[in-house]
């Protein structure tokens, strides 16, 4: 079970069944894409924290900014596999991500926070005092 195998009677690795030494007519090649990143968002009394799945990226590759009450997130997923030689049969798409929000004036842009790990991005959007719930304490005489 240590071998790479496949039961093409030629023994090589195609993805019509044409040999090696023949084109098939289907070599791939590599277009833009961009991927919706997937997200959950939850809400505390103080915070908004959005959960984003964004694999294949890191730390450096990834854009967040706020704008016209607009959060954008960008990540930018270079190749990994071109060392491995020609594709020739692709079923996992590559791609970067993109995703944005609209925030209203309840959210302090000033203290959004961003931490990435193991391929989940995790931003922090606190809320404006205004909007924090607070309870008023009543003074006695």
């Amino acid at each position: 079970m240590n071998n790479l195998t496949n039961t093409d009677v030629n023994n090589d690795m195609t993805c019509c069944g044409a040999t090696r030494d023949q084109s098939c007519g289907t070599d791939t090649v590599k277009r833009t894409q961009n991927y919706r990143a997937p997200v959950d968002v939850y809400e505390t009394d103080s915070t908004f924290t959005v959960i984003a799945d964004m694999p294949g990226t890191c730390s450096d590759c990834i854009s967040i900014s706020v704008e016209n009450n607009m959060l954008t997130i960008d990540a930018e997923v270079r190749p990994r596999y071109d060392t491995l030689g020609t594709l020739r049969h692709e079923e996992y798409g590559v791609g970067d991500f993109h995703r944005s929000f609209r925030i209203g004036d309840g959210i302090n842009a000033e203290g959004i926070e961003a931490a990435y790990r193991n391929g989940v991005l995790e931003v922090t959007l606190p809320k404006a005092e205004a909007v924090v719930p607070r309870k008023i304490d009543i003074r006695t005489n």
